[in-house]
C-alpha cells in the first residue's frame, strides 16, 4: 500500500515536470515567433497611415490647425513685405506749380518740372524757390509722391517712412522679428502642457492677433502716429 502511494506520487511529480517543461517550450516559441514577427515587420509611411486610421474627422482637424499655424505665420511675415515695403518715390511739385501731382507723368510739361525743380541725385530734397538754387527737404514742403504700380498703397507711403523717416522702418522690422524670442519660452511650455496642447494655443493667439491688427489698421480711425 505504501509503496504504491509512493509509486503514484513520483507519477505525480514527473507529471508535474512534464507539464512544466510543456508549458516554458510553448512560451519560448511563442516569444520566438513574436520576436520574428517584429523583425520581419517593416515601418513605412503607409504603414503608419493605415495604423492612425482613414481619412476622417480626427485627421482633417489636425490637417487644418497645421495649415492655421503656416498660414498665420504666413500673413505676418508677408504683410511687412509689402504693407512696409518702400516703393519708387520722388518729391511733390508745389501746388502752385502742379496742382495733383502723381508719381508718373502726365504729359511732356509735367515731366519737364519734374526735371527741373526735383534733384536727381537725392529723393529727399527739392528747390525751394523758382530760381532753382537753394533746396530743402520734402518733407518739410510739399512731402513725396510714390509709384504704386508695384505694391499698392503701402505704410510706408501713408505714414511717408522714408529719408529722415526711414529708421521707422528698420524699427518695424526689429519689432516683428523680436517676437522670434518667444521661441525660446514655446518649448519649455511643450514640455511641460503637452506638444499638441502649446502648438494649439499658439496658433489660435498668431491667428487672432492677426486678425484684430487688420481690423483695427483698416477699419478704426486713428492717426498716423498710434497707428
Amino acid at each position: 500500500m505504501i509503496e504504491r502511494k509512493e509509486k503514484n506520487s513520483n507519477n505525480n511529480y514527473h507529471l508535474a515536470l512534464l507539464i512544466m517543461k510543456i508549458g516554458t517550450t510553448k512560451q519560448t516559441e511563442q516569444a520566438t515567433i513574436n520576436d520574428t514577427d517584429r523583425e520581419t515587420v517593416t515601418i513605412t509611411l503607409d504603414y503608419v497611415i493605415q495604423q492612425c486610421g482613414d481619412l476622417n474627422r480626427f485627421q482633417l482637424l489636425h490637417y487644418f490647425f497645421l495649415n492655421l499655424l503656416t498660414a498665420s505665420a504666413g500673413i505676418v511675415a508677408y504683410y511687412y513685405v509689402y504693407g512696409a515695403a518702400e516703393p519708387d518715390h520722388r518729391c511733390r511739385l508745389p501746388y502752385n506749380i502742379w496742382p495733383n501731382d502723381q508719381y508718373k507723368t502726365i504729359n511732356y510739361t509735367h515731366e519737364q518740372l519734374i526735371g527741373s525743380w526735383v534733384s536727381n541725385d537725392d529723393k529727399c530734397l527739392i528747390y525751394a524757390n523758382l530760381n532753382l538754387t537753394d533746396k530743402i527737404d520734402c518733407g518739410t514742403s510739399n512731402g513725396w509722391v510714390y509709384d504704386r504700380s508695384t505694391y499698392g498703397f503701402t505704410f510706408t507711403e501713408e505714414a511717408d517712412m522714408v529719408c529722415k523717416s526711414r529708421t521707422k522702418r528698420s524699427t518695424l522690422a526689429t519689432m516683428m522679428q523680436s517676437g522670434g524670442l518667444f521661441l525660446l519660452i514655446i518649448g519649455s511650455l511643450g514640455d511641460k502642457y503637452g506638444r499638441k496642447i502649446t502648438a494649439s494655443m499658439i496658433t489660435v493667439i498668431i491667428f487672432v492677433i492677426c486678425l484684430i491688427t487688420q481690423i483695427a489698421m483698416q477699419w478704426i480711425p486713428m492717426s498716423i502716429n498710434i497707428k
